[in-house]
C-alpha cells in the first residue's frame, strides 16, 4: 500500500487534464476551419501536455499561486518566468519574458517579446513548448490521446501521473498560503474473497463503483482522488484541519459500507479501511504525508478494517 487558477486545478469535474477544453460537433466541408492555438509540451515534467491558448494570455512558472501553467520539477524556471499572450493583430500570439533568471528562448535567441510562429519551440529552462494550431478535427483526436493518458479506464478518475502533479502544485500552494491539507490512503476490503466467490468481473465492478462514489465526494469537496493501484486509492483535500479530514473519511468509508454493489443478479457488500494524514501536523512533504496516512491505513486494517484512522 503505499481565490486562485492552481485551485482551480483541483477541482476534477473536467477528465480533460490538458486544459483543452474546446468542444463542437463535427461542421461541413464548406464551413470555415477554425484554427485553435495550442501549446505542446515537447520535453519536461509534463511531456505529451498541451494548453489551449483559450484567454488572452497563459503565464509560465514554477509557483502555483502565480502561473496559470506550472511546470514542476525544473529548477531553472523563474517562479514566474514568461507569459504567452494574443498579439496586437488578430489571430495572433506574443511570447514576453518576465525577467526570468535564465530567460526564454526561441529558435536559440534569448528574446525580450516575440511573435510566435505555427511551429515555434519555446525554451524554458529545460522545458520545451511547441506552439502551433490544431483544428477541430486535429483536437477531436488529441483529445482522445489526452483521455487514454490520463483517466483510469475502470473508474473515470485521473491517473496517479496526474495526481501527483496535483498534489505537489496543491501543497506548495497551502505551504505558501499556511493552509491545512487532508491526505488519505484507502484500501478496499475483502476484493479477494468477491473475486473468488463471484468472478473477476464483478471485482472489476465493485472496484469500478467504489472509484466512483469516492471521486463524488472528494470532488464536491475540492479535493483530487485517483486509484493507486489494484484496488488502492489516494486523495488530497486543501483546507481541512485533522477533525475536518477524519470527517471526510468517515463519510467516504460510509459511502462505500451502506450500499450494496450488484452486476446483474450478483450483490456484493464491499468496505474500504482509510488512513489520514494532515499537513502541516504530520509532515510538509509529499512523500511525508503520503507514509504518515499510508501508516495509519495499516493501524485501520490491523483494528478490524473498515474504519478511518489516522
Amino acid at each position: 500500500m503505499a481565490g486562485s487558477l492552481p485551485l482551480a486545478m483541483v477541482d476534477t469535474g473536467d477528465t480533460d487534464f490538458s486544459r483543452t477544453v474546446y468542444s463542437a460537433p463535427g461542421q461541413s466541408s464548406s464551413q470555415k476551419v477554425q484554427r485553435l492555438p495550442v501549446l505542446v509540451v515537447l520535453r519536461g515534467a509534463q511531456v505529451g501536455r498541451r494548453y489551449l491558448l483559450n484567454e488572452s494570455s497563459l503565464v509560465l512558472g514554477r509557483r502555483p499561486d502565480r502561473a496559470d501553467l506550472v511546470v514542476p520539477g525544473d529548477p531553472q524556471i523563474s517562479s514566474v518566468h514568461c507569459r504567452v499572450e494574443r498579439g496586437p493583430q488578430p489571430d495572433t500570439w506574443q511570447v514576453v519574458d518576465l525577467s526570468s533568471t535564465n530567460g526564454t528562448m526561441i529558435g536559440g535567441e534569448r528574446i525580450t517579446t516575440m511573435p510566435l510562429r505555427d511551429g515555434d519551440r519555446v525554451h524554458v529552462g529545460e522545458t520545451v513548448l511547441k506552439f502551433c494550431f490544431h483544428d477541430e478535427l486535429e483536437e477531436e483526436f488529441h483529445k482522445a490521446v489526452d483521455h487514454l493518458m490520463n483517466v483510469d479506464d475502470l473508474t473515470g478518475l485521473p491517473v496517479q501521473r496526474v495526481f501527483q502533479t496535483r498534489f505537489f502544485d496543491t501543497l506548495l500552494l497551502c505551504s505558501r498560503q499556511r493552509r491545512p491539507l487532508a491526505v488519505y490512503m484507502m484500501d478496499m476490503d475483502g476484493l479477494k474473497r468477491i473475486n473468488d466467490t463471484h468472478g473477476h468481473l464483478l471485482g472489476a465492478h465493485t472496484i469500478a463503483t467504489v472509484g466512483k462514489r469516492l471521486g463524488a465526494i472528494v470532488h464536491a469537496a475540492k479535493g483530487v482522488v485517483s486509484r493507486f493501484g489494484g484496488d488502492e486509492f489516494s486523495a488530497f483535500v486543501p483546507d481541512l484541519d485533522r477533525q475536518k479530514a477524519l470527517a471526510l473519511g468517515e463519510t467516504m468509508r460510509a459511502c462505500v459500507a451502506d450500499e450494496a454493489i450488484t452486476r446483474g443478479t450478483v450483490m456484493a457488500q464491499p468496505t474500504i479501511s482509510i488512513g489520514v494524514a494532515s499537513f502541516p501536523d504530520d509532515g510538509h512533504l509529499a512523500e511525508q504525508l503520503t507514509r504518515q496516512a499510508d501508516e495509519a491505513l495499516y493501524r485501520a486494517k490491523a483494528a478490524g478494517r473498515n474504519r478511518v484512522s489516522i
